[in-house]
């Protein structure tokens, strides 16, 4: 993973993609035109923020880092449930906003970028590069729990015929188990249903849970081995530069993106 800064703005990313020619990056808040406190590069419509703002960020996504320059970056409502939404040209949408509730977007189209949002939640870009399909998925506890990760890569295998072994799966910026503390009937809930212990830890009286162990749990129950598993290993609530809902409350919103050239 490096990250780098192109005009001001700041991405994660990976040159596996690059070397495979896919885009594959994760945004911070850097380098955009919304003001406080969405302040700058926020994603979102759904927050608050002026929506001229937001189509402006999303455009200097696409003059910037995407080489192809593509009409739109396509996205999903979100709703923290596990619908995996497959999309191709066809697919009906205003200004590359899809009127679908799905966390989760899967495409084998070149040049149709897809993205999910997040201020906490993991964000996770899904690439197959034998099939050269792509997917983005966006994983609260709700979607976690619900397993909208594994859905996702049954998905990639009904479209596309994926194997396991040629999936590359990439985590993203999200609140870790440093930050994210929960109650204990989140915990029993995710026991009842995992089992294990080795997601979550006590402190005192208060637990803490890890969202990207969790989803290496329906990674390995689809045979996606470690050396394909890739994470940024950055906290939105306690590190620097990122969108924190849990920490600001009213704020913007980050993104996974990802791309077939």
């Amino acid at each position: 993973m490096e990250k780098i800064s192109i005009e001001g703005i700041d991405i994660f990313s990976y040159p596996v993609c690059y070397k495979n020619n896919f885009f594959c990056g994760f945004t911070a808040r850097t380098g955009g035109f919304s003001n406080k406190p969405f302040n700058a590069l926020n994603l979102a419509y759904h927050v608050g923020d002026d929506s001229g703002s937001v189509f402006k960020n999303r455009r200097l996504i696409i003059e910037k880092l995407l080489d192809s320059i593509p009409e739109y970056i396509y996205s999903a409502r979100q709703v923290h449930g596990d619908r995996a939404l497959y999309i191709n040209r066809d697919t009906g949408h205003v200004r590359g906003n899809i009127a679908v509730e799905a966390d989760s977007l899967i495409t084998e189209t070149e040049n149709m970028p897809l993205m999910v949002l997040g201020a906490d939640c993991s964000l996770i870009i899904i690439i197959d590069i034998k099939k050269r399909a792509i997917g983005v998925v966006h994983a609260g506890w709700k979607g976690t729990l619900n397993g909208v990760l594994a859905k996702t890569l049954v998905s990639f295998k009904r479209y596309f015929g994926s194997s396991a072994e040629n999936i590359l799966v990439f985590f993203g910026p999200g609140i870790r188990s440093c930050c994210y503390r929960v109650d204990s009937a989140l915990v029993e809930g995710f026991r009842k249903k995992f089992g294990g212990s080795d997601y979550y830890y006590r402190k005192g009286k208060d637990f803490f849970l890890d969202l990207v162990k969790l989803n290496l749990i329906h990674l390995k129950d689809f045979g996606i081995q470690e050396d394909n598993v890739f994470d940024t290993g950055e906290c939105t609530s306690c590190g620097k530069g990122f969108f924190s809902y849990r920490k600001e409350n009213i704020t913007g919103r980050q993104a996974a993106i990802t791309m077939i050239y």
